[in-house]
């Protein structure tokens, strides 16, 4: 039944593949590298920050916002910074005040399925990675490409081929 579906043109999904997802953790692949802010930074620091160029404001879309003890207080995209400098152009709004205080985040001890899942039913790209005992205390940085990453090691796996046992002369 399933070939003659195939010769029709019609995909059948392998019960027997395993869902990388499903395996790997988000201590895996997330980046230990948090890209924080200080929660009384202004919009407008920051968005010069952005058009300069900067490494640590340019390398992810959303940057992550950090309380006077180091904790967990929201996130703000450039999506927010942008809608910040139009409602405020002179910029004087805290990227707290910009951002997002109510976060979704994941563990580390998760799996990038759970991960991922969250992503796409709050409609975000990024997640912050906390200590499952401090929720507030972030360790990583997941973003899409760091699932996205998982997923090519998966396939480059089942591209290698290990030697056979028999060997032809």
């Amino acid at each position: 039944m399933t070939e003659k579906l195939a010769r029709r043109g019609l995909h059948i999904h392998q019960d027997y593949e395993a869902d990388v997802l499903q395996q790997v953790r988000v201590s895996e692949t997330m980046d230990p590298d948090v890209p924080a802010l200080p929660a009384d930074m202004k919009v407008s620091e920051f968005s010069d920050l952005i058009a300069r160029r900067d490494p640590e404001a340019c390398r992810h879309q959303g940057m992550f916002i950090l309380d006077s003890d180091g904790k967990l207080a929201g996130v703000i995209t450039r999506g927010d910074v942008m809608r910040a400098l139009e409602a405020d152009p002179s910029g004087a709004l805290t990227v707290l005040d910009a951002g997002s205080r109510e976060v979704v985040v994941t563990y580390p001890d998760e799996t990038l399925h759970d991960a991922s899942s969250k992503m796409l039913r709050n409609n975000i790209g990024r997640l912050p990675v906390v200590d499952r005992k401090d929720p507030r205390r972030v360790v990583g940085y997941l973003g899409r490409p760091g699932i996205m990453a998982a997923r090519l090691r998966r396939l480059d796996e089942e591209h290698v081929r290990e030697p056979g046992w028999i060997k032809r002369f």
